[in-house]
């Protein structure tokens, strides 16, 4: 809470209140058959009294515990300031009661009726603004929030974006020199197709698992083109969850992890498997440079983990062989 000041929707809830708690005072003051000057004076001591215990506690809490933390301070002049008021209102009611009632000289009788007779009423009113301005301040913390994931949600995307673009004019580079014109040609549209995809949701965080399917079967043929025998994909479905989710372009930045990662040696096809099942994809890759993991968790997979972060309370999971590389991507569920 970095402000205690009081908005306009905070006026109208005390303003509301003082209706309301005006009217029961005179609604009980005529039941116990009070004269109309100790009607008046009644009403008016107790707005006055709650205003001004408002706007002496208000201040408190924005000076002494909002700014400097001074607690022991705060309730230290609370107390003085409920006492002080309290006991001005018994001398109002004292003078203007009809008959005047027996004034009991005694300190502490005095200190007790004082804070009885202001801590009451102005507990209701101080605790309805202290609620509001509760729930207004986590409304604010939530939308600030959004909006920062939503710009690191950008942030991410921005560096996703550039990378797979260079990569793909390098393939397009190589294939150009060695390759018939219908291969070629037939690529570009595997290609152009890709991008259609990316295009299209250009703006979305999240895309359907049948939409990155779909993605990654372009980039399949991308790459089985370029690289002829030294890459292999395939992808099992276990189960085919229905609208279900995972962050834009999430498997194209696994798939691009397993190139850039592992190169044929020898021979050596790099076979990669998806399998899809009911709560996660999970993509297996065999490994041909031993590389540790912490090597293996490049800028993309990185963050495509803090993409993970910023949508879902959930992370991926990474498990690592000598000899396979395995990455599990939780499904995402839309909320109503």
């Amino acid at each position: 809470m970095n402000s205690f000041r009081f908005n306009k929707s905070d006026y109208h809830l005390t303003i509301m209140y003082f209706i309301i708690a005006t009217s029961w005072l005179a609604f009980r003051y005529t039941v116990e058959k009070y004269t109309n000057f100790e009607i008046v004076t009644g009403l008016l001591g107790f707005i006055l009294k709650t205003l001004v215990l408002i706007a002496i506690i208000t201040w408190l809490i924005q000076k002494y515990i909002v700014s400097q933390k001074k607690y022991f301070v705060f309730f230290l002049l609370t107390f003085t300031a409920l006492g002080l008021v309290g006991f001005l209102d018994l001398l109002r009611d004292y003078f203007t009661a009809d008959p005047p009632w027996q004034w009991n000289p005694s300190l502490a009788i005095i200190l007790v009726n004082s804070f009885y007779n202001s801590t009451p009423d102005v507990a209701l009113p101080l605790g309805l603004i202290l609620g509001k301005k509760f729930y207004e301040n986590k409304l604010d913390y939530v939308q600030l929030q959004n909006a920062q994931k939503e710009l690191e949600l950008k942030v991410l995307r921005s560096q996703y974006n550039p990378h797979f673009l260079y990569n793909s004019l390098n393939t397009i580079d190589a294939l150009i020199d060695y390759s018939p014109k219908e291969k070629v040609k037939k690529y570009i549209s595997h290609l152009a197709a890709l991008y259609r995809h990316l295009i299209h949701t250009k703006d979305e965080d999240i895309v359907t698992l049948e939409d990155e399917l779909e993605l990654a079967r372009n980039y399949f043929y991308l790459i089985e083109t370029r690289f002829e025998n030294d890459y292999s994909f395939e992808i099992i479905n276990k189960t085919v969850p229905k609208t279900i989710y995972l962050p834009n372009g999430a498997l194209l930045t696994v798939l691009e992890n397993v190139v850039k990662h592992n190169k044929a040696l020898d021979e050596k096809i790099i076979s990669t498997v998806i399998l899809i099942e009911e709560e996660i994809v999970s993509i297996t890759n065999s490994k041909t440079n031993g590389l540790t993991k912490n090597e293996s968790l490049g800028t993309g997979l990185k963050n495509l983990s803090k993409r993970y972060e910023l949508l879902s309370d959930q992370t991926i999971e990474v498990e690592e062989t000598e000899a396979i590389f395995t990455i599990k991507l939780p499904l995402l569920k839309v909320l109503d």
